[in-house]
């Protein structure tokens, strides 16, 4: 089956900027370097203030050094940044991924108006998706009621439909320490959502951590999953905290079962986007990069741009 599957293939491979944006290196030659290895998307983190005191709050990451102040100039040179990108090297930005927690009716407004301006950028970006995180893990806000996954999900539709409107789709990502980690929170949740309005991202890296089979999870919900991070990660009972995030891993150094979901995937004729991510590379970023490029080819017989993906 390897040896037909680029033929098979209507979905792009892009990568994620993590590697390099989350351990401060410099993110121009980063888009030329990904440009330069044939991809033509890429994905990065929007890096809003709400964010960033979603995840210190909410994700167990470590110690972290006081908060910084980012000013509107710093923010919108950043995205600048990402318009050159696509400019100079004719790579584009898939996504912003951004965390909120959608259960909290004070921040809510707030957070509603950050996603609809950063929907109205990824639309002069021409990108295709807004990649939602967070909503409070069980583990700090205690388990989840009847109550919470309908103002969980009335958020994800509230966004989804207004992001619609515009030609792009909204995807909640279940992750470690956010709102949806486990199948069975994803299952309850699926219940509720009318994905219409809202779909899923689905990563397989963090649903393995929760013991969570990634392959049944993008078989049983193929339909709603519009967008797909290729990740990998190895897997201890005993990691717990900031060390499941340094677990994770190149594609194929893990135990994710990247081939089983890549077949799920042909069969369903999935034509969205797959973006190889890694968090903090404990190589190089490049060298990361070039191993998993070299797994998406050599052993699961994908290319990054086939013939039949849709034109950007």
């Amino acid at each position: 089956m390897t040896t037909n599957r680029a033929e098979r293939q209507r979905f792009s491979i892009g990568y994620h900027l993590n590697s390099w944006d989350l351990t401060g290196l410099p993110l121009r030659p980063a888009m030329k370097f990904l440009a330069d290895q044939g991809f033509g998307w890429f994905e990065i983190l929007a890096f809003t203030s709400l964010s960033d005191q979603y995840a210190r709050k909410y994700m167990q990451l470590g110690n972290q050094a006081p908060m910084g102040v980012t000013t509107d100039t710093d923010i919108l040179r950043r995205y600048a940044l990402l318009s050159e990108g696509q400019s100079e090297y004719g790579i584009k930005l898939s996504s912003f991924y951004v965390n909120a927690i959608f259960t909290n009716p004070v921040a809510w407004p707030y957070e509603r108006d950050v996603l609809v301006a950063l929907t109205r950028m990824l639309k002069g970006f021409g990108s295709p998706v807004l990649v939602l995180g967070g909503g409070p893990s069980e583990a700090i806000a205690g388990p989840h009621t009847a109550d919470d996954y309908h103002a969980f999900c009335r958020a994800l539709e509230d966004i989804g439909k207004r992001t619609k409107d515009l030609g792009i789709e909204t995807v909640y990502h279940p992750h470690l320490d956010t709102f949806i980690e486990r199948r069975d929170q994803l299952d309850r949740m699926m219940d509720e959502l009318d994905t219409d309005l809202a779909g899923l991202c689905i990563d397989p890296a963090h649903l393995a951590h929760t013991n969570s089979d990634p392959v049944d999870v993008v078989r049983t919900y193929i339909p709603a999953v519009r967008y797909m991070h290729f990740k990998d990660t190895k897997v201890d009972p005993a990691l717990k905290g900031y060390d499941r995030y340094g677990a994770f891993c190149e594609l194929g150094a893990g135990v994710v079962d990247l081939a089983g979901i890549v077949d799920v995937l042909l069969e369903a004729n999935y034509d969205g986007l797959a973006i190889i991510e890694l968090d903090a590379s404990k190589k190089t970023a490049e060298q990361s990069t070039l191993e998993s490029i070299a797994y998406i080819g050599d052993t699961l017989g994908l290319v990054l741009t086939p013939k039949t993906a849709k034109a950007a």
